[in-house]
């Protein structure tokens, strides 16, 4: 601490990591962990010398510790650079099962390199089965084979790495964090479930004749009456809800707004958008990318981290339209659930609401009673936060 006249002053301590090489991949995870998940700082060192002369926090992660410090052994994933099978070994953790096990380590597995794979959405760029959209369905990630897909799992083990490096080094300074409630209401009309090829050709002709005409009055009505009720339904409890309009012409043949990677953020990059809201499965609720923090996209192709902030999506309401007689109270229940766990986590609880489930009349109806009630069940206790 640096004194001056009956001030003082903190100077934030970084955090420093010995890596024997420090790639990409190791970087953008240390980045994320550390300064988004847990709002400290980080700095890394491939020199012996240096690091074991440092006074700051340290930690190493590496084949084998140093001398004394917190040591994280790593496993291979994050030391590549291309894009490969990993042979996953789980292990037990708490009350959970965890992969990338490993063995004389401040934990019973590779924490970074769990995180990397969940949110880098690595496991979507090896062979899978293709669902009609070809996309990737939640059934088939390694969140929902754990039992870890309803759980912002990254956000928990950084939790955890707080606690042991404050066990350590009590003077390491970590800012905080706010809990936020993020409805984004998409007032972009949404095609059939079943639209198919003929479809998806339709919406092109559609798309090309239309832009030679004003947008429609009819439409623009219904996204006007649709925000004035949302707005109203959240004034009350003062937290705002989000409409997102415009879909840019590159991204107007996205199948009911699903990500497909890598295609999808590409497509959003060479759009020139820098936030995106579609990392989250739009029947199943939960979180995709393993996060309730906000996110840049890494290019695992490219090997670098992007401009493109996703924004992860842990509820959205297309799976009401596969169900049209879904019982409120349990779905409410539900994502209650994963509410209070992003709060107890202080994170960002995003939720994707399309304007067809909105509508004034008898097809709106279900949708806007849920969205009510809703609000109710959330904000009462968490509006003032």
């Amino acid at each position: 601490m640096k004194y001056g006249q009956n001030i003082i002053i903190l100077v934030p301590m970084k955090l420093l990591v010995y890596v024997p090489l420090l790639t990409p991949r190791i970087k953008y995870i240390f980045n994320f962990i550390f300064n988004d998940v847990l709002k400290t700082q980080v700095g890394f060192s491939s020199n012996l010398a240096e690091f074991k002369q440092s006074e700051l926090p340290k930690i190493s992660y590496a084949e084998h510790p140093v001398a004394g410090e917190l040591f994280f052994k790593n496993s291979d994933l994050l030391l590549g650079h291309n894009i490969v099978q990993p042979n996953i070994k789980t292990t037990v953790f708490g009350d959970t099962i965890v992969p990338f096990a490993v063995d004389g380590s401040a934990l019973p597995f590779d924490v970074f390199a769990a995180s990397f794979y969940f949110v880098s959405r690595y496991e979507e760029y090896l062979p899978f089965k293709q669902t009609e959209n070809n996309t990737f369905s939640a059934e088939q990630s390694l969140q929902h084979k754990l039992k870890l897909l309803e759980i912002p799992i990254i956000d928990a083990w950084a939790l955890i790495l707080k606690n042991l490096l404050l066990k350590k080094f009590p003077n390491l300074l970590f800012f905080s964090k706010h809990f936020s409630f993020n409805p984004v209401v998409c007032m972009v009309p949404s095609r059939s479930v079943k639209s198919g090829r003929i479809a998806r050709v339709a919406s092109k002709l559609i798309s090309k004749v239309g832009a030679r005409f004003t947008p429609n009055k009819y439409n623009i009505d219904k996204q006007v009456e649709i925000k004035s009720f949302i707005q109203s339904l959240h004034d009350p409890y003062g937290s705002p809800a989000h409409f997102y309009y415009n879909r840019p012409k590159d991204l107007l043949n996205e199948y009911q707004g699903e990500l497909r990677l890598p295609e999808s953020c590409l497509k959003s990059i060479n759009a020139g958008i820098t936030n995106d809201f579609r990392m989250g499965y739009p029947r199943t609720p939960g979180f995709r990318a393993g996060t309730c923090t906000p996110f840049h996209w890494y290019d695992l192709q490219l090997e670098k981290t992007t401009h493109l902030l996703l924004h992860p999506i842990a509820v959205n309401d297309y799976s009401l339209k596969i169900d049209k007689n879904f019982n409120t109270g349990q779905i409410l229940n539900q994502w209650r659930s994963l509410f209070d766990t992003v709060h107890l986590l202080q994170g960002s609880f995003y939720m994707l609401w399309h304007q067809d489930n909105l509508l004034s009349g008898d097809k709106g109806r279900p949708g806007r009673k849920l969205y009510k009630e809703m609000l109710g069940t959330f904000l009462p206790l968490t509006h003032d936060l």
